[in-house]
């Protein structure tokens, strides 16, 4: 009997550990992220214009240089206008212009949040999509902003010192401090002086020559074609209707031509290829138009001309950072300037196989519309693309320097058929793509007083319980050293405030709301008007024309549903409401080359 009772016992005993086993291998513990953790976000921004000397900083890889038209715009990064210059960023169907001497840091851009921190300076947004609205905020030094309505708004810190004020030319926007809300409406601009204690006044909102270039590329937008053929939230399409025109061919439906392309050109032949984390090398087009058609898609070659396929309609699409296949190297990665490299554009139906980490809901979503359910994860047998005509081979340096790729063409190796493809080049890249210098940065801000516009200057925070002067400047830690004997900048966060404080409704007496948009009014603010800033094109060919029958006027895309991706709670869960915080600054920002 205590034989059968010690047996009986060890069997329990036995029966727990097994179930506990399972419960501990499913249970992450704080530092092991989830699967979907590991996946990059599939929202994206892009610089879409610049005029003037325009500054970006990336403060995950602590390089800064002159801001590039059709470079990414995700978190941790800064753009920052001199004197009389403007910079216009897209993200989706929101956009983003900022007039001189501006400092914008885009602290988070992601699947659930747009959070921005305007240090100082003059930003609009220009707001359409309904559903995106509680995913957008402002953050000031002093102010939280937020937005109930699509419109447009302007928003000045430190124009004049200590002063916030938030213009609505069309909408309804909040600004929150110190636990109390201000509601500006269509019409008013509402001032906020925080220190040493909050006032706040509304007065008509005004434009000047900077709303008026920005009301002007409202317009054109308003007016785009593009949006009937793919989702307004593909970053990029705002520039298609001007370089190109939309055809309806069969088998392909609805696909755009570009007018007109340099002799001898092929999809991802001129521009330059970048180490951007968290997605790797990524592609960056010379072409004004040119970043939805390589970031989202595929490419065609139909009659001699080539022709880019947008897929099916998506609300939400996903970014990539070049959808090409890569040629192998059958051994080991190739050091700088040992070899070359070469690469060519996938065609509808191929799967684009990410290169960095992702899940398997990832792979499905990029691939949306190529694929019912990509379940392997495998090259196809043979790629369309894969023929000397289509591919681009240049110096492995070449793409680890950022060079121009027309400048450094070379020809294919003749063992080129023998090579396998790969999902990125066989190149050793330096840690993270970090400090992989062109060339020392000259200063873009000489014009400018230094005390006026210091980019190693914290912005100031407000005391964590609202006092009535700001804490007292402190020196950022040392920076950690990294394998390569180099130093990482650490990195930090903002800290959202409060979501929904009490909200303080004042009397609308003040400004009339008008009848219509945009508001025309005096300006206040008259400053000698820029240069016509749309760029040159250069002599190109022609875009052959298609026969007749491939003619028929275009219909929209069909719309379709992406697999759920980023859709359950955790991954869209808002802020917490756990009461003010004070607003950190962004990683200190390199001094300015002497």
């Amino acid at each position: 009997m205590d034989e059968h009772h010690l047996s009986v016992a060890a069997l329990r005993a036995l029966a727990a550990v097994l179930i506990a086993c399972p419960l501990t291998t499913v249970t992450a513990g704080p530092g092991i992220p989830h699967a979907e953790d590991a996946d990059p976000p599939a929202r994206v921004g892009r610089i879409s214009h610049l005029s003037g000397q325009v500054l970006f900083t990336d403060f995950r890889t602590d390089e800064e240089m002159q801001a590039i038209l059709n470079w990414p715009v995700t978190s941790q990064q800064r753009v920052a206008t001199g004197r009389a210059a403007r910079a216009e960023i897209r993200i989706g169907s929101t956009a983003l212009r900022l007039d001189g001497e501006t400092i914008v840091d885009f602290d988070r851009i992601d699947d659930a949040v747009i959070r921005i921190v305007l240090q100082r300076g003059t930003l609009t947004l220009r707001l359409r999509n309904r559903e995106k609205l509680r995913e957008i905020e402002v953050l000031t030094a002093r102010e939280r902003i937020v937005f109930d309505d699509v419109g447009r708004y302007r928003i000045d810190v430190d124009r004049v010192p200590g002063i916030t004020s938030l213009s609505t030319f069309v909408g309804v926007g909040r600004v929150v401090v110190n636990h109390m809300t201000f509601v500006v409406h269509s019409g008013q601009r509402g001032e906020i002086s925080s220190l040493p204690s909050v006032r706040f006044q509304l007065v008509a909102a005004a434009s000047d020559l900077f709303d008026e270039w920005v009301a002007q590329r409202d317009q054109r937008d308003d007016a785009l074609r593009s949006t009937r053929y793919t989702s307004p939230e593909t970053t990029g399409i705002e520039s298609l209707d001007e370089y190109g025109e939309w055809r309806t061919v069969e088998t392909y439906g609805t696909v755009w031509f570009p007018a007109s392309v340099p002799v001898g050109w092929a999809p991802y032949r001129y521009g330059r290829w970048a180490y951007i984390p968290p997605w790797g090398w990524t592609w960056i087009d010379d072409a004004p138009w040119g970043f939805a058609p390589f970031h989202y898609g595929r490419w065609v070659y139909i009659r001699s001309a080539w022709a880019w396929v947008p897929g099916p309609y998506i609300a939400r699409p996903c970014y990539a950072p070049a959808l090409v296949a890569w040629y192998g190297s059958p051994g080991v990665s190739m050091s700088i300037g040992v070899s070359t490299v070469g690469w060519f554009p996938l065609a509808p139906g191929e799967i684009y196989i990410p290169p960095y980490r992702h899940s398997q809901r990832y792979v499905s979503y990029v691939n949306f519309g190529y694929g019912s359910h990509v379940t392997v994860i495998a090259p196809p047998s043979q790629y369309r693309y894969r023929q000397r005509d289509f591919s681009t081979w240049v110096p492995s340096d070449a793409v680890l320097r950022r060079l121009p790729i027309p400048r450094v063409i070379q020809a294919a190796p003749n063992e080129w058929v023998k090579l396998p493809t790969a999902p990125q080049p066989p190149i050793r890249v330096p840690v993270e793509g970090r400090k992989f210098k062109l060339q020392k940065l000259a200063p873009v801000f000489a014009d400018v007083d230094a005390n006026a516009l210091r980019l190693d200057r914290p912005p100031q925070v407000i005391p964590p319980h609202g006092g009535d002067q700001p804490p007292a400047r402190r020196d950022s830690p040392a920076r950690t050293p990294i394998n390569d004997g180099e130093t990482q900048p650490p990195r930090r966060h903002l800290e959202p405030l409060p979501l929904d404080p009490p909200r303080v409704q004042l009397p609308r007496t003040a400004a009339p709301r008008p009848d219509g948009w945009p508001v025309q009014m005096p300006a206040s603010r008259p400053r000698k008007p820029l240069p016509d800033d749309r760029p040159h094109r250069v002599q190109t060919e022609k875009m052959p024309s298609l026969p007749r029958p491939f003619d028929p006027a275009p219909q929209p895309a069909p719309r379709a549903e992406p697999p759920a991706f980023r859709a359950d709670p955790a991954s869209r869960r808002e802020p917490k409401n756990d009461g003010p915080h004070p607003i950190k600054s962004m990683p200190r920002q390199r001094a300015l080359a002497q």
